[in-house]
């Protein structure tokens, strides 16, 4: 079974995570996708919530959106 990974910002197309990511699952045999997903800048909760309520298993955060991060908690 396929799991199922992001990095999630805006602007998010520039990120080289999913490239990296499928190298890593390449050399460590793992079966993974590591997608780009594009979050509306009023809406960063809720695309979170919806990744991992679709199944997502983990996601790296680029700006604006990383410092909502902290102190690690998504409100």
């Amino acid at each position: 079974m396929t799991d199922y990974y992001a990095v999630i910002g805006n602007p998010v197309a520039h990120s080289k995570s999913p490239e990296i990511h499928a190298r890593f699952a390449a050399q460590t045999g793992q079966d993974l996708a590591y997608d780009r997903l594009l979050s509306p800048l009023n809406a960063f909760s809720h695309t979170v919530q919806e990744f991992f309520r679709q199944g997502g298993k983990g996601a790296n955060v680029t700006v604006p959106f990383s410092w909502k991060l902290f102190p690690w908690q998504i409100s």
